[in-house]
């Protein structure tokens, strides 16, 4: 069953740190959790926190990062057009909007600019390259996914209108502006850019914070964002949990032209499980979710986890041949890397030699 906006079941009001609201199913009042039956995240404690940096600092990035192609996109597009700028940031245009999702272009993330995990590569699209920005989509508050930095730049820049799950808005009036135009929404709730462009939010398996007193005060999610003609997914940071989430997507948008899932950021499994998915989950997201096309995303660029750089590809390219699944139903992006299904394929073609149009022989 679908609602346009999350109801309360308690109908009392708690005040929080971020957000204050009647309970629901997925808020009792001062902390946000997950819908998953099959699979409650778990989240990292201080010995798990110590194995996954001791993990990730001792299996440090030694081989090929993604090359970066520098893409200078349109200033409007008719149809629909993804370009990467790098981890989970792309543009998407669509019908003559331009839509940055989880933009970031800092050179680091973290709560501290001179000490935060550092890129390895540039954005594919230049900061002074962008079109008009007309909308803002921040799926939750994770510092590689709200930069404060980028954020008051496009800001300041743009004056776009930003999209966000629950209690995210206090963050960002915080450090950015009183005067920034936020929609703040629920699980399943539907807000409109345009009478012809809508924003849904869907629900994902992770959790949020920025700090160590915050897990979970704000809501976390991905965006469905439809217009007359095409549908795009973004998934968001999620783990597969039971699945539901991304079979429902198929029933509530049956003609998905586009999922963007993440790839990335999934070793090791025993710690990260229950927070991002890994390539063969995200073949069963793309297949679950009913989409014509897949875009991998989040890997590549900020190193969060212990596998290679590339090895999400690679990985990627196993499953489909195992699924029977032609390579270019799922193509993973690298910063400049674009793509519209007028051509079924990215417009760029990669170079990289770590990367093949094809998975790799037995």
């Amino acid at each position: 069953m679908f609602i346009k906006k999350a109801q309360g079941f308690k109908g009392n009001i708690v005040q929080q740190k971020y957000y204050q609201g009647s309970t629901t199913d997925h808020f009792d009042g001062k902390t946000f959790s997950n819908r998953s039956t099959a699979e409650q995240v778990k989240y990292l404690n201080s010995f798990d926190g110590i194995k996954w940096y001791f993990h990730m600092m001792t299996n440090a990035w030694t081989g090929l990062t993604p090359h970066v192609v520098q893409a200078h996109p349109k200033e409007r597009e008719d149809g629909i057009k993804v370009t990467m700028i790098g981890h989970a940031s792309i543009l998407l245009q669509i019908e003559g909007y331009n839509i940055l999702v989880d933009p970031v272009w800092s050179p680091r993330i973290g709560p501290v600019f001179f000490i935060g995990k550092k890129r390895v590569n540039p954005p594919g699209v230049p900061f002074s390259h962008l079109p008009p920005i007309d909308a803002v989509l921040i799926t939750h508050n994770h510092y590689d996914h709200m930069d404060i930095r980028t954020l008051r730049r496009i800001f300041k820049k743009y004056n776009p209108i930003f999209f966000t799950p629950l209690g995210n808005d206090i963050v960002l009036k915080k450090h950015i502006s009183n005067k920034m135009i936020i929609h703040t929404m629920d699980w399943f709730e539907e807000q409109f850019l345009k009478q012809n462009l809508k924003i849904t939010l869907w629900p994902a398996y992770h959790w949020s914070a920025r700090g160590i007193h915050d897990r979970n005060h704000a809501l976390w999610g991905g965006f469905v964002i439809s217009s007359e003609h095409y549908t795009a997914y973004f998934t968001g940071d999620t783990s597969y949990g039971d699945g539901v989430i991304f079979k429902q997507i198929k029933e509530r948008f049956p003609s998905l032209d586009v999922a963007i899932i993440n790839i990335g950021a999934y070793a090791p499994r025993a710690i990260l499980k229950s927070h991002h998915n890994d390539p063969e989950e995200a073949v069963d997201i793309f297949v679950d979710s009913g989409a014509k096309q897949a875009l991998g995303i989040h890997w590549g660029t900020f190193q969060l986890s212990s596998e290679e750089a590339y090895e999400p590809v690679h990985t990627l390219y196993g499953v489909l041949r195992d699924h029977l699944l032609a390579a270019d139903n799922f193509i993973p992006l690298r910063p400049g890397q674009e793509w519209s299904p007028k051509e079924h394929k990215p417009l760029t073609k990669p170079s990289d030699l770590a990367i093949e149009d094809a998975p790799p022989k037995e």
